[in-house]
């Protein structure tokens, strides 16, 4: 019977839930939601419910996140997600079935991807925008 408690104890180990409001941050980030997993092996957290993220260029709404710790990448998902800029002179709305992004300030809104950017709204399949220039891509 030792054997068993053991193996279940690792397993709770390796797939770690944390449910009542769980806020995660980093020294870019700071995400709060509903409930956090954590699958160290595979180097991942995952947000669900009431998804907020606020890094000093953003604020992002959504159902869910993975945060990609090998990669630095978070992934969200929304039905759609939601991301608005912080900036007084850069400002911008978006939203999409799916926003990727990481710390080389790149953002990704993908399908039914929407964006205002200095009064100019675009719609395509996939917007690229990066934070530190302005440039903006399209992909239908």
């Amino acid at each position: 019977m030792r054997t068993l408690d053991s193996i279940k104890i690792l397993s709770l180990l390796c797939f770690i839930s944390i449910d009542i409001n769980s806020e995660f941050t980093t020294n870019t980030l700071t995400i709060n939601s509903s409930s956090i997993e954590v699958k160290k092996n595979y180097d991942e957290i995952i947000f669900n419910g009431n998804v907020l993220i606020k890094s000093k260029d953003f604020i992002i709404n959504a159902d869910n996140a993975i945060y990609n710790n090998i990669k630095k990448i978070v992934s969200v998902n929304g039905a759609p997600s939601r991301i608005n800029s912080t900036y007084e002179d850069n400002i911008f709305i978006g939203s999409a079935d799916k926003i990727v992004f990481s710390e080389t300030n790149e953002i990704k809104l993908i399908g039914n991807a929407q964006m205002n950017y200095e009064n100019i709204d675009i719609t395509s399949n996939e917007i690229s925008f990066s934070l530190q220039d302005g440039k903006i891509t399209t992909n239908n």
